[in-house]
């Protein structure tokens, strides 16, 4: 269980920023009960998103494995079909958008979506 309340802020931001990429949200009204913050359509991927928001800038697979433990686990957790992809999307104090696949084992960066300054 992670601590204190969910980031809503960045939960509503990051949701205009999936709209605004062109990607079809879904935010279920209760979301403080799920392991996910809301769903995105993309394509042909359906992607269960869970947000973070970091206190310090750190972008790389080992770091934001670290420091998001807690909201890893409770996606990996998640019995859902192969098919559906479970994503972090973290926000440090750069205020950009790091995505990233959580598989059942291990994080990676999401194509297109890797820190420019790593």
């Amino acid at each position: 269980m992670t601590r204190g309340c969910p980031p809503l802020i960045a939960i509503g931001e990051a949701q205009r920023t999936a709209q605004a990429q062109g990607l079809m949200v879904c935010a279920p009204e209760r979301a403080g009960n799920l392991p996910f913050h809301f769903i995105i359509c993309e394509r042909d991927r359906i992607s269960l998103v869970r947000v973070r928001r970091l206190k310090y800038a750190g972008y790389d697979v080992a770091v934001v494995g670290h420091s998001c433990r807690d909201d890893i686990e409770m996606l990996q957790t998640l019995a859902v079909p192969q098919e559906i992809v479970r994503e972090l999307w973290v926000r440090g104090p750069d205020r950009a958008w790091h995505r990233y696949h959580v598989l059942p084992g291990s994080i990676e960066i999401l194509d297109g979506y890797a820190d420019p300054g790593q």
